[in-house]
């Protein structure tokens, strides 16, 4: 079995048993971490330098809907309405496997690029099992680690179609997908993408929970948190012995906090995109809410029409706003506006209280928040013995990084993608010396991207969108 010996590098290791070694090695043995800590000793072992490097985690992207890579950056003005009527009824209905297939391949490398070895990909998108079978194929030719989660369309119907509402997830294709991946330990793993409260009646809700607890996999729906299709939303689902720990809610800016706590105290896990949600609401994103009533926070972009997957700028996002929103509560609290900073500080005088969320808390969510988002934090999310070795290596001498006195605030707040080095899936390297495995792939794969693009446009009847 290969062994691989990181020497000498600051470990941020996400354990909080093991904590930061400013100076460490870590050792991997084929896909598991074995060891971590100082002065590791492993003769036959491969030696990566790690003098000049931040050692994290591989970073998580909780929720992203990659299918719609193809069109990146189609639709960043759009209100989340206008989204829904393109994105799924001029968009899906003429989207093919192939659109789907290197949406999901150059999609994936793009996160590989930036530190990010594990992917939840929604994917609604698909409407056929052509479409599934092509996006699986994506992902799996990238090398990264995914939790394929099959949705349904929501394309507007015709006259004389049912709605997508009183469509029951489609039990079929889920079993043929389950008996493709009967484990849930996989490289890549399934879930299902289901209406939930919001989307659908109870009768529809039941069909598909009960399909979820069948199959045993986690199920996820997107959620506002204000009244939907279903009276009495979670509540109701709890009554009727519906729900269940292995259910993932996105989004619910609206939730109350006595329907929140019924999904944590649950087992549930709750995850906020709030580039994308503050850019079309006004809602606080879930993270404060969700941590003061007992969960943990996770997080994602959304969509890639939209917003940047890179999990840095998710990390920075989710954080910066975040304090945002503390800050305005903080304020609806004083009596008057405090003095400016310069007028307020005085020797001897006691330190406040540091601003909140930290860079911690922020590469927390990104790492182990989002493990266990998907009940995957025995596996994945910290450096620690017996995980798998999901290794993100960031290189601390970057103009825009050094001197990185403080390696989690570096990466937090100051790294980007091309500050990564070296990245690692399952011991299997996927970056290295700041370039991919797959560069040579992923340069043409660009290139087929744009060409797809524009077909997907004229196809849709956009054409007067496509650039001269």
């Amino acid at each position: 079995m290969t062994k691989t010996l990181i020497r000498g590098a600051t470990i941020v290791t996400m354990d909080r048993s093991l904590g930061i070694l400013p100076k460490g090695d870590l050792l991997f043995e084929g896909d598991t971490i074995s060891a971590v800590g100082p002065n590791i000793q492993a003769d036959d072992a491969e030696i990566v330098d790690g003098s000049d490097m931040i050692v994290i985690p591989g970073l998580i992207n909780a929720h992203i809907h990659m299918w719609q890579t193809t069109i990146r950056g189609f639709g960043v003005n759009w209100t989340g309405i206008e989204h829904h009527l393109h994105m799924q009824t001029d968009i899906v209905p003429v989207y093919t496997p192939d659109d789907i297939k290197i949406a999901e391949y150059f999609g994936a490398l793009n996160l590989l690029n930036g530190g990010t070895t594990t992917v939840y990909e929604w994917c609604h998108g698909n409407r056929t099992p052509e479409h599934s079978d092509a996006a699986i194929e994506g992902l799996q030719n990238s090398d990264i680690r995914s939790l394929f989660i099959h949705g349904s369309i929501k394309t507007l119907p015709r006259e004389g179609e049912k709605h997508f509402s009183q469509i029951p997830h489609p039990r079929d294709e889920a079993v043929r997908l389950r008996k493709r991946f009967g484990s849930n330990d996989g490289k890549v793993m399934l879930a299902l993408g289901i209406l939930g409260p919001d989307y659908s009646p109870l009768d529809i809700c039941t069909q598909d929970f009960t399909l979820a607890t069948e199959l045993d996999l986690w199920s996820s729906a997107h959620v506002s948190g204000k009244p939907g299709k279903l009276a009495g939303g979670y509540f109701t689902l709890k009554e009727k012995g519906l729900l269940t720990e292995k259910h993932n809610v996105v989004h619910a800016n609206s939730m109350s906090d006595e329907e929140l706590k019924l999904l944590i105290e649950t087992g549930c896990s709750v995850t906020a995109t709030s580039q994308t949600e503050v850019n079309g609401g006004w809602k606080e994103p879930l993270i404060r809410r969700v941590k003061e009533l007992g969960g943990m926070p996770s997080i994602g972009n959304d969509s890639e029409s939209s917003s940047a997957a890179d999990m840095m700028e998710v990390m920075r996002w989710s954080m910066v706003l975040q304090r945002l929103f503390n800050n305005i509560e903080k304020s609806k609290k004083l009596d008057k506006e405090p003095p400016a900073a310069t007028n307020a500080v005085f020797r001897g005088m006691e330190r406040p209280a540091r601003i909140t969320p930290s860079t911690y808390d922020a590469l927390e969510w990104a790492t182990m928040g989002n493990a266990k988002a998907f009940g995957l934090d025995h596996r994945i999310g910290s450096l620690t013995p017996g995980k798998q070795a999901d290794i993100t290596l960031i290189k601390r001498t970057g103009f825009n990084l050094a001197p990185a006195i403080d390696p989690v605030d570096a990466v937090v707040s100051f790294a980007n993608p091309s500050n990564v080095d070296t990245v690692y899936v399952a011991g299997k390297l996927a970056k290295k010396d700041g370039r991919l495995v797959q560069d040579a792939a992923a340069q043409r794969a660009a290139v087929e991207l744009r060409e797809r693009a524009i077909s997907v446009l004229e196809r849709a009847g956009m054409a007067e969108f496509i650039p001269a």
